[in-house]
């Protein structure tokens, strides 16, 4: 469903980060942590193909939407200089979400720089079925960090800088191997993972060390929002008959860690 939408407002958060605010009130009801949305940024004449952007958060009592974004291209550079009361043209909300199981007595929350984007509703949603939460969350630089005041009312904040700037000294996953070695509870915990690639192959060898289950939240470049276009294949661990691909816009972008193969 295309929605024709208004910006509310665009802030800066962290270095070369946006936190852009619409209103839509029947969107901000409906829609579940991990689902995205295809926005086309009429004001860049010469993009064809709609930008796909995690749901960060939703505010039913203000009807509005957040989205959280780089501007490190001509579509997103000219988002992040929009103002209040400009358009936007939306399709959504597209693809599926995150899961929670009943067992689950603690989740894992993994995020490597912008895979921090679909988390802050994941939250809320986790808090209103009472299940605790860690957050274990890397940037390269301190200065990359964003929100960590509001993620902090819902999580213990484990933060790591690979520059050494901030917390822990080195890559997120190493920090979260550290954390598992040394944890009694593990197996009563499940992890929600969105980051860059190689950030996903280390946690996918990290659940299967602890036998944890692990939903992943992949980022890739998705162009229709349908699988029409064929451009966010993801293998399967699995192939089946006549099917080695999903798509990561119609069968994802959320995936259970061990379905997928994660590829450079």
């Amino acid at each position: 469903m295309v929605r024709h939408c208004t910006i509310r407002s665009v802030d800066q958060v962290a270095r070369n980060t946006y936190l852009l605010s619409f209103e839509d009130a029947d969107l901000c009801r409906v829609v579940r942590a991990g689902q995205f949305l295809e926005i086309k940024v009429t004001q860049c004449t010469d993009i064809l193909w709609r930008r796909p952007f995690s749901i960060h958060d939703t505010h039913p009592q203000k009807n509005t939407v957040d989205i959280l974004f780089h501007a490190v291209g001509p579509a997103t550079r000219t988002l992040a200089q929009l103002t209040a009361h400009a358009e936007l043209n939306i399709l959504g909300p597209l693809g599926n979400y995150f899961r929670y199981e009943q067992n689950v007595r603690e989740a894992i929350v993994v995020a490597g720089g912008l895979g921090i984007a679909p988390f802050m509703l994941m939250m809320r949603e986790l808090q209103e079925r009472g299940i605790a939460m860690r957050l274990f969350y890397g940037t390269g630089r301190s200065d990359q960090f964003c929100r960590l005041e509001e993620f902090e009312k819902y999580a213990a904040l484990h933060l790591s800088t690979v520059d050494g700037s901030r917390g822990y000294q080195g890559v997120v996953t190493d920090m979260l191997s550290d954390y598992l070695d040394q944890s009694a509870h593990h197996h009563d915990s499940s992890l929600y993972v969105c980051g860059p690639t190689a950030m996903l192959r280390a946690v996918k060898e990290i659940a299967n060390r602890f036998n944890m289950a692990a939903q992943v939240s992949v980022e890739t470049i998705m162009a229709c929002g349908f699988g029409a276009c064929v451009g966010c294949a993801v293998p399967m661990t699995t192939p089946i008959p006549g099917q080695k691909y999903f798509m990561a816009c119609k069968d994802g972008p959320v995936f259970d860690i061990r379905e997928i193969t994660i590829d450079d």
